[in-house]
């Protein structure tokens, strides 16, 4: 005899949820080229270690994975996100289901997250965001379960993955300040919980070769925070990040993730859960006071949508017409942002179906450069090729190709192997420290944006020749309106005099 088994819808829904999102990205990478600070990401994968300067070793791992392959096609080297991103729905359905939540509940959540563009985004980039997201929303998930359980097993599990994801990001620490203040108000016995106290030594443990790593290094990242509040943070606005916030999010989607932020906390159905509310609201509380960009927010949002989502599913018993109504609003609306977050769409078409104009430089500045970049990375290989095949045969051995930006490196490096390129470097960002050794006796062809003169070259070459001119029409910043290309020779420092006159330039 047969047996038949049946599945809770709301499993469906999250099983549809995933190929639907999963058939997107696919067709977002076949239109698409790579986001520069991708190409940094999958370069550290050739040089794996316990730390970097800018950034969480965890990427570096994924990257030497997918490094494997040999390969420069874009859903190679997407394989751990969309894998990510994957687990990202399934937990937040998950999520919503541990609350509570019932198919309406679900659907809310993850059509939240499907359609806001923002998120779209960063679900389709090799960056450290997606992998703190997951982490977050794995973290969340187990403090559901130990609210519904009392387990503190799970407690754990939320040290390991909080671990996880300080090495992949380190504004996970606003996940644990949210943590420990609502411990502090609401369950300070957690803190006499053995379990607990396993966790916090598991994640000290499991942070610590990178901790130590930064100590020998001179603590790089800070030295990177304290240049991006400089350059960046200390001059934003919340309410303008707020602003962004909504935007990138889909405005239609605000009325279930501040719900879950701001009255799921003080709601009284949800006492039983307070410890989770509670953490997202202080963290996002402390991430403003940091002064974070926008996009910094998603994790907690991740968070939030599913509380949200409940909220409203209780709410609105016996009125379905209404839960219909705004799911159609929010459809209609993300089917028309879409393609702001995922490069769905040929380049022409987007730009024909969404009226985007030339501005007063002639550019037609689009916000997304996935759509654009793998024709600009075909002119800028092609020119560096002929520069590179027009050498004597003896200056081809002993050439290399120095990236003023890390993008320039990492693109040579895996781009450029289809034209037998010689290895390129970079003293920008962690590049610095995976830069060759090399004599002065060298041949370099060197690539900058449009922010730097030949004169940049000039300071470390006595012959500097110009040699091609790659020209964007869709950039919006004039930094990258053009890249410049050229052939230096006569090099004035070898490789170790070069760090040290550019050490305090890495940023």
């Amino acid at each position: 005899m047969m047996i038949t088994r049946k599945y809770k819808n709301e499993y469906l829904i999250i099983a549809i949820f995933i190929a639907i999102d999963l058939v997107l990205h696919l067709i977002a990478d076949s239109n698409s080229g790579y986001h520069c600070d991708e190409l940094l990401h999958i370069d550290s994968g050739r040089h794996p270690a316990f730390g970097f300067m800018d950034f969480g070793p965890m990427i570096s791992y994924f990257a030497f994975i997918q490094n494997l392959f040999q390969s420069d096609y874009i859903l190679i080297n997407h394989l751990f996100v969309h894998l990510a991103t994957a687990l990202i729905i399934i937990l937040c359905g998950l999520i919503t289901i541990e609350l509570g939540g019932k198919e309406l509940a679900v659907f809310l959540t993850l059509s939240c997250i499907l359609f806001a563009p923002g998120l779209n985004i960063t679900h389709s980039l090799f960056l450290p965001v997606v992998f703190e997201q997951l982490a977050w929303v794995v973290c969340i998930y187990y403090l559901v379960k130990y609210c519904n359980t009392t387990d503190h097993r799970y407690l754990i599990w939320l040290g390991l993955f909080a671990a996880l994801g300080f090495l992949s990001k380190y504004s996970i620490i606003f996940l644990i300040g949210g943590l420990f203040f609502s411990v502090l108000l609401f369950q300070i016995n957690m803190l006499k919980k053995k379990a607990l106290w396993i966790g916090v030594i598991l994640f000290s443990v499991l942070i610590l070769p990178n901790v130590i790593w930064q100590f020998n290094n001179g603590l790089p990242v800070f030295h990177h925070f304290s240049e991006l509040y400089k350059t960046q943070l200390d001059k934003l606005s919340f309410l303008q990040e707020l602003k962004s916030l909504l935007n990138y999010l889909n405005p239609f989607t605000s009325i279930i993730w501040i719900s879950g932020l701001l009255i799921t906390p003080f709601v009284l159905k949800f006492r039983k859960y307070r410890l989770v509310p509670f953490t997202l609201l202080i963290a996002f509380i402390l991430l403003i006071i940091a002064k974070g960009k926008a996009y910094y927010f998603f994790p907690i949002i991740l968070g939030t949508i599913p509380l949200g989502a409940v909220f409203f599913e209780q709410i609105l018993q016996g009125r379905k017409w209404i839960a219909l109504g705004y799911l159609s609003l929010l459809s209609l609306s993300g089917l028309a942002l879409l393609p702001y977050g995922l490069p769905i769409l040929p380049l022409e078409s987007y730009i024909r179906l969404y009226h985007f104009k030339e501005n007063n430089d002639k550019k037609i500045p689009l916000p997304f450069e996935n759509y654009y970049s793998r024709a600009i990375w075909d002119q800028i290989l092609t020119r560096v090729s002929d520069t590179y095949r027009n050498l004597p045969p003896a200056e081809q051995k002993s050439c290399f190709i120095w990236g003023r930006h890390y993008s320039q490196a990492g693109g040579i490096n895996l781009l450029g192997k289809k034209y037998n390129l010689p290895p390129a470097f970079s003293f920008h960002s962690s590049c610095y420290n995976w830069v060759p050794e090399f004599s002065k006796d060298i041949t370099v062809i060197g690539i900058n944006d449009a922010n730097l003169e030949k004169d940049y070259w000039h300071q470390y070459f006595e012959e500097v020749d110009e040699v091609g001119l790659i020209n964007n029409p869709y950039a919006t910043d004039y930094r990258w309106y053009t890249q410049h290309i050229y052939l230096c020779r006569r090099l004035k420092y070898d490789s170790n005099e070069l760090k040290l006159l550019l050490k305090d330039k890495i940023f």
